[in-house]
């Protein structure tokens, strides 16, 4: 029920994710050009390079942007270091973003 709601809104979806820390630069030129446009919703967890050993949540809808910034990957407990933690899940990027028509492209 719910793709034949995305599908007859012609919302689309994609999911990203990276086991590499992400280029904050390139996030930001990503984030404010025409390509971001069809975004009406994002969410995610990423790790960028430039900011050392945090991370960020990430929740974006409509104009509403959040950002907070953790020591340890969110959901992952402490952040003691723990066998989950070292995980190449643990260490990855991931971001889901909701959108209209062009947000699945390119």
């Amino acid at each position: 029920a719910a793709l034949l709601h995305l599908q007859r809104d012609a919302l689309r979806s994609l999911a990203f994710s990276s086991s590499a820390p992400l280029s904050l630069p390139a996030f930001e030129a990503l984030r404010t050009s025409a390509a971001w446009a069809p975004v009406l919703r994002a969410k995610g967890f990423l790790r960028f390079a430039e900011c050392g050993s945090y991370w960020l949540t990430l929740q974006m809808c409509g104009p509403r942007l959040e950002v907070t910034a953790t020591r340890h990957r969110p959901g992952s407990g402490s952040g003691g270091g723990g066998e989950a933690e070292r995980s190449s899940e643990a260490r990855s990027s991931e971001l889901v973003l909701i959108g209209g028509r062009g947000v699945d492209e390119g």
